[in-house]
Protein backbone atom coordinates (compact mmCIF):
# COMPACT_ATOMS: atom_id res chain seq x y z
CA UNK A 1 0.00 0.00 0.00
CA UNK A 2 1.44 3.42 -0.82
CA UNK A 3 0.72 6.71 0.44
CA UNK A 4 0.64 9.87 -1.43
CA UNK A 5 2.81 12.51 0.29
CA UNK A 6 1.66 15.82 0.35
CA UNK A 7 3.34 18.36 -1.85
CA UNK A 8 4.49 21.53 0.70
CA UNK A 9 6.23 23.40 -2.32
CA UNK A 10 3.28 25.40 -3.60
CA UNK A 11 1.91 26.76 -0.56
CA UNK A 12 5.24 27.32 0.68
CA UNK A 13 6.35 29.84 -2.25
CA UNK A 14 2.51 30.91 -1.77
CA UNK A 15 2.75 32.17 1.62
CA UNK A 16 7.02 33.28 0.97
CA UNK A 17 5.18 35.82 -1.54
CA UNK A 18 2.62 37.24 0.81
CA UNK A 19 4.91 37.89 3.21
CA UNK A 20 7.26 39.25 0.90
CA UNK A 21 4.61 41.84 -0.58
CA UNK A 22 3.57 42.46 2.96
CA UNK A 23 7.25 43.95 3.97
CA UNK A 24 7.29 45.38 0.68
CA UNK A 25 4.19 47.78 1.12
CA UNK A 26 4.86 48.26 5.16
CA UNK A 27 8.29 48.33 5.18
CA UNK A 28 10.06 48.97 1.91
CA UNK A 29 7.08 51.68 0.38
CA UNK A 30 6.77 53.97 3.15
CA UNK A 31 10.99 54.13 3.84
CA UNK A 32 10.61 55.26 0.24
CA UNK A 33 8.22 57.68 -0.08
CA UNK A 34 8.05 58.96 3.51
CA UNK A 35 8.89 63.10 2.32
CA UNK A 36 7.25 64.98 5.89
CA UNK A 37 7.81 68.83 4.92
CA UNK A 38 10.83 70.39 6.65
CA UNK A 39 9.20 71.60 10.11
CA UNK A 40 8.86 75.00 11.37
CA UNK A 41 9.12 74.44 14.69
CA UNK A 42 11.65 71.85 15.39
CA UNK A 43 15.20 72.29 15.02
CA UNK A 44 17.61 69.16 13.41
CA UNK A 45 19.72 66.92 16.18
CA UNK A 46 23.45 68.50 17.13
CA UNK A 47 26.01 65.75 17.68
CA UNK A 48 25.56 65.40 21.30
CA UNK A 49 21.84 64.87 21.14
CA UNK A 50 22.76 62.07 17.69
CA UNK A 51 24.89 60.58 20.06
CA UNK A 52 22.18 60.29 22.74
CA UNK A 53 19.76 58.84 20.38
CA UNK A 54 22.29 56.07 19.36
CA UNK A 55 22.93 55.16 23.27
CA UNK A 56 18.89 55.07 23.31
CA UNK A 57 18.98 53.16 20.15
CA UNK A 58 21.85 50.63 21.32
CA UNK A 59 20.63 49.97 25.11
CA UNK A 60 17.27 49.14 23.31
CA UNK A 61 15.19 52.11 25.28
CA UNK A 62 12.76 51.47 22.19
CA UNK A 63 11.82 47.99 23.16
CA UNK A 64 9.68 49.21 26.31
CA UNK A 65 9.02 52.97 25.32
CA UNK A 66 7.20 54.25 22.12
CA UNK A 67 7.68 58.09 20.60
CA UNK A 68 4.69 58.64 19.18
CA UNK A 69 1.36 60.29 20.63
CA UNK A 70 -1.73 59.41 18.90
CA UNK A 71 -5.10 61.33 19.72
CA UNK A 72 -6.50 58.67 21.83
CA UNK A 73 -3.80 58.88 23.99
CA UNK A 74 -3.98 60.36 28.00
CA UNK A 75 -1.21 62.66 29.31
CA UNK A 76 1.23 62.19 26.55
CA UNK A 77 0.69 65.34 25.32
CA UNK A 78 0.17 67.13 21.28
CA UNK A 79 -0.39 64.16 19.05
CA UNK A 80 2.45 63.68 16.91
CA UNK A 81 2.88 65.21 13.14
CA UNK A 82 4.71 63.55 10.34
CA UNK A 83 6.82 66.74 10.68
CA UNK A 84 8.02 65.31 14.43
CA UNK A 85 10.06 62.77 12.55
CA UNK A 86 12.17 64.83 9.36
CA UNK A 87 15.16 64.44 11.03
CA UNK A 88 15.39 61.12 11.94
CA UNK A 89 17.36 58.73 9.61
CA UNK A 90 15.37 56.07 10.70
CA UNK A 91 12.28 56.15 13.23
CA UNK A 92 12.52 54.83 16.58
CA UNK A 93 8.40 55.24 17.43
CA UNK A 94 8.87 51.30 19.30
CA UNK A 95 5.79 49.46 18.98
CA UNK A 96 5.28 48.69 23.11
CA UNK A 97 4.81 50.90 25.63
CA UNK A 98 5.98 49.00 28.56
CA UNK A 99 7.11 52.34 30.04
CA UNK A 100 5.75 55.48 28.77
CA UNK A 101 5.25 57.62 25.65
CA UNK A 102 8.53 59.85 25.14
CA UNK A 103 7.03 61.88 22.42
CA UNK A 104 6.82 64.78 24.35
CA UNK A 105 9.10 63.91 27.42
CA UNK A 106 11.43 67.30 26.73
CA UNK A 107 10.94 69.88 29.60
CA UNK A 108 8.60 67.68 31.55
CA UNK A 109 11.68 67.08 33.85
CA UNK A 110 14.76 68.64 35.06
CA UNK A 111 18.19 67.30 33.54
CA UNK A 112 19.04 65.99 37.65
CA UNK A 113 15.92 63.98 37.41
CA UNK A 114 16.90 62.12 33.79
CA UNK A 115 20.25 61.57 35.42
CA UNK A 116 19.10 60.11 38.51
CA UNK A 117 16.44 57.76 37.12
CA UNK A 118 19.15 56.28 34.62
CA UNK A 119 20.93 55.21 36.93
CA UNK A 120 18.22 54.05 39.45
CA UNK A 121 14.88 53.97 38.12
CA UNK A 122 13.58 53.25 41.49
CA UNK A 123 14.82 55.99 42.94
CA UNK A 124 12.46 58.97 41.41
CA UNK A 125 10.05 56.11 40.92
CA UNK A 126 9.27 53.24 43.51
CA UNK A 127 7.88 50.15 41.78
CA UNK A 128 9.27 51.12 38.33
CA UNK A 129 10.52 47.89 36.07
CA UNK A 130 12.62 49.48 34.76
CA UNK A 131 16.31 47.98 34.64
CA UNK A 132 19.00 50.02 36.19
CA UNK A 133 21.50 51.81 33.43
CA UNK A 134 24.27 52.80 36.08
CA UNK A 135 27.07 51.15 34.02
CA UNK A 136 26.81 53.87 31.55
CA UNK A 137 29.51 56.60 32.06
CA UNK A 138 28.69 59.57 33.05
CA UNK A 139 29.26 61.18 29.75
CA UNK A 140 26.86 58.89 28.00
CA UNK A 141 24.18 59.88 30.71
CA UNK A 142 24.65 63.11 29.67
CA UNK A 143 24.26 62.55 26.05
CA UNK A 144 21.34 60.19 26.28
CA UNK A 145 19.79 63.17 28.77
CA UNK A 146 20.57 65.59 26.17
CA UNK A 147 18.57 63.78 23.71
CA UNK A 148 15.50 63.21 25.22
CA UNK A 149 15.54 66.77 26.61
CA UNK A 150 15.28 67.72 22.77
CA UNK A 151 11.83 65.78 22.51
CA UNK A 152 8.24 67.62 22.08
CA UNK A 153 6.89 71.11 22.14
CA UNK A 154 8.63 71.74 25.70
CA UNK A 155 11.90 70.49 24.83
CA UNK A 156 15.64 72.60 23.84
CA UNK A 157 15.07 71.44 20.03
CA UNK A 158 11.33 73.69 20.28
CA UNK A 159 11.29 76.50 17.80
CA UNK A 160 9.30 79.23 17.51
CA UNK A 161 7.33 79.40 13.81
CA UNK A 162 6.66 82.91 13.94
CA UNK A 163 10.02 83.81 14.88
CA UNK A 164 12.13 80.91 13.83
CA UNK A 165 14.09 81.10 17.31
CA UNK A 166 14.61 78.73 19.73
CA UNK A 167 11.40 78.67 22.37
CA UNK A 168 13.75 77.46 25.33
CA UNK A 169 16.82 77.00 24.97
CA UNK A 170 19.83 78.41 23.13
CA UNK A 171 22.89 76.47 21.22
CA UNK A 172 26.10 77.71 22.54
CA UNK A 173 30.12 76.92 21.66
CA UNK A 174 31.51 74.32 24.48
CA UNK A 175 34.64 73.01 25.24
CA UNK A 176 34.58 69.60 27.22
CA UNK A 177 36.84 69.85 30.21
CA UNK A 178 36.50 66.30 31.25
CA UNK A 179 35.42 62.61 30.13
CA UNK A 180 36.22 61.32 26.42
CA UNK A 181 35.59 64.60 24.90
CA UNK A 182 38.04 66.75 26.92
CA UNK A 183 39.51 69.73 24.41
CA UNK A 184 36.69 69.08 22.35
CA UNK A 185 34.92 71.66 20.95
CA UNK A 186 30.98 71.17 19.98
CA UNK A 187 27.64 72.88 19.80
CA UNK A 188 25.23 72.08 22.30
CA UNK A 189 21.78 73.39 23.35
CA UNK A 190 21.49 74.91 26.73
CA UNK A 191 18.22 76.18 28.09
CA UNK A 192 17.75 79.10 28.28
CA UNK A 193 15.86 80.66 31.67
CA UNK A 194 16.84 81.43 34.81
CA UNK A 195 15.28 79.15 38.45
CA UNK A 196 12.59 82.21 38.76
CA UNK A 197 11.90 82.28 35.00
CA UNK A 198 11.63 78.12 35.20
CA UNK A 199 9.26 78.99 38.22
CA UNK A 200 7.25 81.40 35.76
CA UNK A 201 7.28 79.37 33.21
CA UNK A 202 5.96 76.07 34.97
CA UNK A 203 3.42 78.42 36.47
CA UNK A 204 2.16 79.54 33.29
CA UNK A 205 1.98 76.05 32.28
CA UNK A 206 0.31 75.21 34.85
CA UNK A 207 -2.55 77.72 34.33
CA UNK A 208 -2.52 76.76 30.44
CA UNK A 209 -3.05 72.65 30.68
CA UNK A 210 -6.03 71.71 32.48
CA UNK A 211 -5.28 67.94 32.02
CA UNK A 212 -7.43 67.51 29.43
CA UNK A 213 -6.35 64.29 27.33
CA UNK A 214 -5.76 65.05 23.66
CA UNK A 215 -8.05 62.55 22.30
CA UNK A 216 -11.01 65.11 24.00
CA UNK A 217 -9.17 68.28 22.33
CA UNK A 218 -10.04 65.98 19.61
CA UNK A 219 -14.02 65.25 19.73
CA UNK A 220 -14.78 68.29 20.18
CA UNK A 221 -13.29 69.65 16.41
CA UNK A 222 -15.22 66.35 15.00
CA UNK A 223 -18.54 67.99 16.42
CA UNK A 224 -17.10 70.98 15.16
CA UNK A 225 -16.22 69.97 11.27
CA UNK A 226 -17.82 66.24 11.44
CA UNK A 227 -20.22 64.79 9.43
CA UNK A 228 -21.67 62.07 11.31
CA UNK A 229 -25.44 61.89 12.81
CA UNK A 230 -24.23 62.76 16.19
CA UNK A 231 -21.78 65.69 15.20
CA UNK A 232 -24.65 67.40 13.07
CA UNK A 233 -27.08 67.07 16.26
CA UNK A 234 -24.66 68.53 18.87
CA UNK A 235 -22.89 71.28 16.41
CA UNK A 236 -25.94 73.73 16.89
CA UNK A 237 -25.26 73.36 20.77
CA UNK A 238 -21.51 73.84 20.46
CA UNK A 239 -21.88 76.75 18.38
CA UNK A 240 -23.35 78.04 21.63
CA UNK A 241 -20.28 77.71 23.37
CA UNK A 242 -17.65 78.43 20.97
CA UNK A 243 -16.64 79.88 18.06
CA UNK A 244 -14.80 79.00 15.20
CA UNK A 245 -11.58 80.39 14.93
CA UNK A 246 -10.21 82.53 12.14
CA UNK A 247 -7.56 82.65 9.70
CA UNK A 248 -7.40 85.99 8.17
CA UNK A 249 -10.65 86.65 8.99
CA UNK A 250 -12.12 83.48 7.47
CA UNK A 251 -13.83 81.05 9.24
CA UNK A 252 -11.11 78.22 9.67
CA UNK A 253 -12.27 74.47 8.48
CA UNK A 254 -10.46 71.18 8.80
CA UNK A 255 -8.16 71.88 5.73
CA UNK A 256 -7.15 75.16 6.91
CA UNK A 257 -6.73 73.93 10.23
CA UNK A 258 -4.40 71.18 9.33
CA UNK A 259 -2.36 73.78 6.81
CA UNK A 260 -2.28 76.28 10.02
CA UNK A 261 -0.75 73.44 12.41
CA UNK A 262 1.54 72.85 10.27
CA UNK A 263 3.14 76.69 11.27
CA UNK A 264 1.67 76.58 14.78
CA UNK A 265 0.76 72.86 16.23
CA UNK A 266 -0.90 74.72 19.61
CA UNK A 267 -3.67 76.40 17.46
CA UNK A 268 -7.25 76.03 18.46
CA UNK A 269 -9.94 75.45 16.66
CA UNK A 270 -12.39 77.55 18.34
CA UNK A 271 -12.79 80.43 20.81
CA UNK A 272 -14.26 79.96 23.80
CA UNK A 273 -17.29 82.24 24.63
CA UNK A 274 -17.68 83.94 27.72
CA UNK A 275 -21.31 83.00 29.76
CA UNK A 276 -20.82 85.93 32.42
CA UNK A 277 -23.84 88.03 33.17
CA UNK A 278 -23.66 91.71 32.07
CA UNK A 279 -23.98 93.86 34.92
CA UNK A 280 -26.57 96.07 32.49
CA UNK A 281 -29.12 94.17 30.06
CA UNK A 282 -27.91 95.34 26.14
CA UNK A 283 -29.95 97.42 24.33
CA UNK A 284 -28.32 96.02 20.89
CA UNK A 285 -31.13 93.83 19.35
CA UNK A 286 -28.35 91.08 18.44
CA UNK A 287 -26.62 91.13 21.83
CA UNK A 288 -29.46 90.49 23.47
CA UNK A 289 -30.44 87.63 21.21
CA UNK A 290 -27.20 85.97 21.72
CA UNK A 291 -26.88 86.55 25.51
CA UNK A 292 -30.83 85.24 25.23
CA UNK A 293 -29.61 81.95 23.29
CA UNK A 294 -27.09 81.18 26.14
CA UNK A 295 -29.54 81.68 28.51
CA UNK A 296 -31.59 79.17 26.92
CA UNK A 297 -28.92 76.55 26.26
CA UNK A 298 -27.84 77.07 29.69
CA UNK A 299 -31.61 76.25 30.75
CA UNK A 300 -31.84 73.10 29.00
CA UNK A 301 -28.74 72.32 30.95
CA UNK A 302 -30.04 73.16 34.09
CA UNK A 303 -32.73 70.78 33.78
CA UNK A 304 -30.37 67.66 32.82
CA UNK A 305 -28.64 68.88 35.91
CA UNK A 306 -31.45 68.33 37.91
CA UNK A 307 -32.45 65.06 37.08
CA UNK A 308 -29.05 63.43 36.68
CA UNK A 309 -26.26 65.57 38.58
CA UNK A 310 -28.31 67.58 41.29
CA UNK A 311 -28.61 64.72 43.93
CA UNK A 312 -24.74 65.37 44.50
CA UNK A 313 -23.83 68.27 43.25
CA UNK A 314 -27.04 70.37 44.45
CA UNK A 315 -29.94 72.20 42.87
CA UNK A 316 -27.52 75.45 43.53
CA UNK A 317 -24.63 73.56 41.70
CA UNK A 318 -22.71 74.18 45.10
CA UNK A 319 -21.49 71.17 45.89
CA UNK A 320 -24.47 70.78 48.53
CA UNK A 321 -26.21 67.71 46.87
CA UNK A 322 -29.07 65.45 49.69
CA UNK A 323 -26.04 62.66 49.17
CA UNK A 324 -22.88 64.72 49.07
CA UNK A 325 -22.93 64.21 53.24
CA UNK A 326 -22.25 60.93 52.81
CA UNK A 327 -19.11 60.91 50.24
CA UNK A 328 -15.45 60.60 51.44
CA UNK A 329 -14.50 62.50 48.20
CA UNK A 330 -17.03 65.22 48.06
CA UNK A 331 -18.63 66.74 44.93
CA UNK A 332 -17.24 69.84 43.46
CA UNK A 333 -18.87 73.30 43.76
CA UNK A 334 -19.30 74.59 40.51
CA UNK A 335 -18.90 78.15 41.89
CA UNK A 336 -15.33 77.56 42.63
CA UNK A 337 -13.03 80.27 40.61
CA UNK A 338 -10.96 77.47 39.22
CA UNK A 339 -14.19 76.20 37.37
CA UNK A 340 -14.02 79.59 35.82
CA UNK A 341 -10.84 78.27 33.26
CA UNK A 342 -12.27 75.40 32.27
CA UNK A 343 -12.83 75.17 28.23
CA UNK A 344 -15.62 73.22 26.57
CA UNK A 345 -12.81 70.32 25.88
CA UNK A 346 -12.54 70.14 29.75
CA UNK A 347 -16.14 70.40 30.57
CA UNK A 348 -16.91 68.19 27.89
CA UNK A 349 -13.92 65.55 28.99
CA UNK A 350 -15.20 65.64 32.87
CA UNK A 351 -18.59 65.09 31.94
CA UNK A 352 -18.26 62.44 29.69
CA UNK A 353 -15.38 60.32 31.75
CA UNK A 354 -16.16 60.78 35.49
CA UNK A 355 -13.65 61.24 38.07
CA UNK A 356 -11.66 58.63 38.87
CA UNK A 357 -11.73 57.24 42.64
CA UNK A 358 -14.87 59.03 43.10
CA UNK A 359 -18.86 58.07 42.80
CA UNK A 360 -18.87 60.30 39.52
CA UNK A 361 -20.65 58.18 36.85
CA UNK A 362 -19.10 57.78 32.88
CA UNK A 363 -21.99 59.79 31.26
CA UNK A 364 -20.54 59.07 27.88
CA UNK A 365 -22.37 55.96 27.89
CA UNK A 366 -25.91 57.13 28.51
CA UNK A 367 -25.69 60.72 27.37
CA UNK A 368 -25.67 62.04 23.77
CA UNK A 369 -23.20 64.50 22.62
CA UNK A 370 -25.61 67.07 22.29
CA UNK A 371 -26.75 66.18 25.87
CA UNK A 372 -23.45 66.65 27.52
CA UNK A 373 -22.84 69.97 25.91
CA UNK A 374 -25.79 71.53 27.46
CA UNK A 375 -24.77 70.38 30.39
CA UNK A 376 -21.20 71.67 29.82
CA UNK A 377 -23.54 75.35 29.10
CA UNK A 378 -24.72 75.26 32.34
CA UNK A 379 -21.85 74.69 34.13
CA UNK A 380 -19.89 77.42 31.95
CA UNK A 381 -22.70 79.49 33.23
CA UNK A 382 -22.94 78.97 36.85
CA UNK A 383 -18.99 78.90 37.22
CA UNK A 384 -19.27 82.30 35.57
CA UNK A 385 -22.08 83.80 37.48
CA UNK A 386 -21.09 82.18 40.75
CA UNK A 387 -24.50 80.50 41.10
CA UNK A 388 -27.64 80.46 38.90
CA UNK A 389 -27.83 84.22 38.07
CA UNK A 390 -30.52 84.88 35.66
CA UNK A 391 -31.78 81.22 35.56
CA UNK A 392 -33.39 81.02 39.06
CA UNK A 393 -36.70 80.25 38.94
CA UNK A 394 -37.10 79.83 35.42
CA UNK A 395 -38.55 76.63 34.34
CA UNK A 396 -36.12 74.10 33.38
CA UNK A 397 -37.42 72.61 29.30
CA UNK A 398 -35.33 69.72 29.68
CA UNK A 399 -37.17 68.40 32.49
CA UNK A 400 -37.26 68.48 36.37
CA UNK A 401 -36.43 66.77 39.21
CA UNK A 402 -39.24 63.72 39.83
CA UNK A 403 -39.85 65.22 42.57
CA UNK A 404 -41.21 68.56 41.54
CA UNK A 405 -42.33 66.87 38.57
CA UNK A 406 -45.20 65.11 40.39
CA UNK A 407 -46.73 66.04 43.15
CA UNK A 408 -46.24 63.53 46.19
CA UNK A 409 -49.04 61.81 47.78
CA UNK A 410 -49.67 61.22 51.15
CA UNK A 411 -49.20 57.42 52.08
CA UNK A 412 -53.48 56.26 53.78
CA UNK A 413 -53.12 54.25 57.05
CA UNK A 414 -53.92 50.81 56.88
CA UNK A 415 -57.85 50.38 56.57
CA UNK A 416 -58.09 54.23 55.84
CA UNK A 417 -60.60 55.24 52.65
CA UNK A 418 -58.28 56.55 49.68
CA UNK A 419 -57.23 59.62 49.52
CA UNK A 420 -58.25 62.06 47.01
CA UNK A 421 -55.03 62.54 44.88
CA UNK A 422 -53.63 66.28 45.31
CA UNK A 423 -54.17 68.06 41.89
CA UNK A 424 -50.62 69.31 39.86
CA UNK A 425 -50.03 73.04 40.09
CA UNK A 426 -51.67 74.33 37.26
CA UNK A 427 -49.41 76.02 34.53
Amino acid sequence: MSTTRANYLYPSIGMGLILSSIIFVVVLVPRWTFRPAQPKDLRNYTAQELRGREIYKREGCWYCHSMVSRPQDWDHGPKSKASDYYYDAYHLIGSERSGPDLANIGGKFPDQYHMLHHQNPRYVKPGSNMPRFDYLSNQELIDLTAFLQGMGPYGTRAVDPTTGKLKFARLENYTWTTGPFKGTQEVLAKWDFTPSEQEALNNKRYEEHLEVPYKYRMEIEELLFGTSHEAQAARGTLLVIVNKSRINGVEVTEETLEKKREEDPEFYAWTELDFKEPAVEPTDPLELKALNTKRKYANYGKGLFNNQCAACHGINADGHGQAAFGMTKRPANFWDDKFQRYNVDTWYWRISRGVPSTQMPRWEYTLTAEQRLTLAAFLKYVSRNKGLGKLEGIESDYGKPPSQAVPAQPVPAIGAPPVKPIPAKAK
